[in-house]
Parts: structure tokens; sequence; C-alpha cells
């Protein structure tokens, strides 16, 4: 079939032809025109420690380039088969061992900022989860996976494990100091502990990472995790009301 114009030959695909002529079309003269973005996820997943009194983040250390040997949250590209849910939980099981729900993972941002992956055009669809502390065993592309504690002074975060010293600056949503992490993801852990410090008085999905049981004593402590403060400044019969 000819036609006089690009814009005919488009009218006639969009509004007169069938639906599959229309996407046997699209396929080979429309769909080339548009770049297609890589997509990949990455999770924030959280745990705390009641005998030590400590939230911890999950980080992996990068096996390859980019960013060889930084320092990382859990992810990588998904399939053509599989949702971004589904993929998150592939990838945090591949590499680092810990087995996640369905329905215990929330979806947090998706970050688009052009570079902030030097493969190409990568978009990046994060989540969050609160599990216990879980026996880590890293593969696939993680030399290391390890529990870093995350703490909260003043406007940045501390994420300490051994001998590394990540240090987030909650202004900036930057990293500081000789130990960063890759990509973005400074900015991804950032999201996630402001959208759990913002959404504690209404949703404290939080308190998940104290089990099933718990006293109210502990859950002021997780609490006073994110809010800076010590946890005896939070009120407990006010906090009772909010919590449940």
């Amino acid at each position: 079939m000819e036609f006089a114009s690009k814009q005919e030959e488009q009218d006639y695909y969009q509004h007169v032809a069938s639906e599959q002529e229309f996407l046997e079309w699209y396929k080979k003269q429309e769909h080339p025109i548009y770049q297609n973005p890589s997509v990949t996820v990455d999770m924030v997943l959280l745990c705390y420690n009641k005998s030590t009194d400590q939230i911890k983040v999950l980080l992996i250390q990068r096996r390859g380039n980019p960013y060889r040997n930084s320092w990382a949250l859990p992810g990588g590209f998904i399939t053509a088969s599989e949702s971004t849910g589904d993929s998150v939980i592939r990838e945090t099981k591949e590499e680092t061992g810990v087995t996640i729900s369905a329905k215990n993972i929330e979806q947090l941002h998706t970050f688009s900022t052009p570079g902030r992956d030097p493969r190409g055009w990568v978009i990046t669809v994060s989540y969050l989860a609160f599990i216990g502390e879980a026996i880590l065993s890293a593969g696939d592309d993680a030399n290391q996976a390890r529990w870093f504690t995350l703490e909260r002074k003043n406007n940045q975060l501390y994420l300490t494990s051994g001998e590394v010293e990540i240090i987030l600056d909650l202004q900036t949503h930057k990293s500081l100091g000789e130990d960063t992490l890759a990509f973005d993801h400074s900015q991804i852990i950032i999201k996630a502990f402001n959208r759990i410090a913002n959404k504690m008085a209404h949703e404290p999905q939080v308190l998940q990472v104290l089990g099933e049981t718990f006293t109210i004593t502990e859950a002021r402590k997780v609490f006073a995790k994110f809010l800076g403060v010590d946890y005896h400044s939070i009120d407990h019969s006010n906090f009772k009301k909010n919590a449940y």
C-alpha cells in the first residue's frame, strides 16, 4: 500500500488498520525511532538486631566493572519474562542468598536521571523490604555480601561494617569520605530512609524488622534510629496509640 505522506501512513495504521496490522507496521517503522532504555532493579533490605540495638542495611561488593569492588545495593537487569518485583526477588537471592517474599516488598521509587549509569541509558526501579537478620552467601555479580549498621548522626547516615565506613549526607544525598557507594545508590538509600521516617506515625511497616511479637520499648528503639533521637525521648503513651 502506498501513501502520499508519512502522516497519511501513520493515520491509516493508527485509525483504520487492524491492531495486528498496526503492530507489524509499528515494529518496522516506528519502533526503531525511539531509543530503548535498559531497566534494572535495586533492593534496600533492612533488618534490626535486638541484642545490639542496631538497624542494618544489606550491601554487596561488586565483582566487576563498572564500580568494581565498590559497595552497592543488591540488584541487576530485569529480563523480558519477569516483572520488576520478580526480578528484585531473584537478584537479591542470587547475589546475597537471602529469600524475600513478594508480599514483603514495597516499590520505593524509579530513578531515571540521565547519566546515572556509565554503561548508558539505564532506569532503575528500587524496592524496600524489612526482614530478620539473615545469613548471607555472596554469589553471581557479588564478591561479598554484608550487613552494614545504619546510624543517623545529625544530618548524616553512617553505614559501617568492619573496616568499611560509608557516610551519606542527608541534605546533598551524596557519599562522603573515602568509601563511597556505586551508581546513585546513596540517593536510593536516603530515599528509603526518609520514606520510613515520614511514614512511621501512620504506616509503621518498619516494625516488621522486629518480627511478629515485640515490646513497645523495642518499637520505640527502632523509631528512634530513624528520628536520630534517644528512644527515651519518644512519649510512651502517644507512641502506643500511634503504633497500633
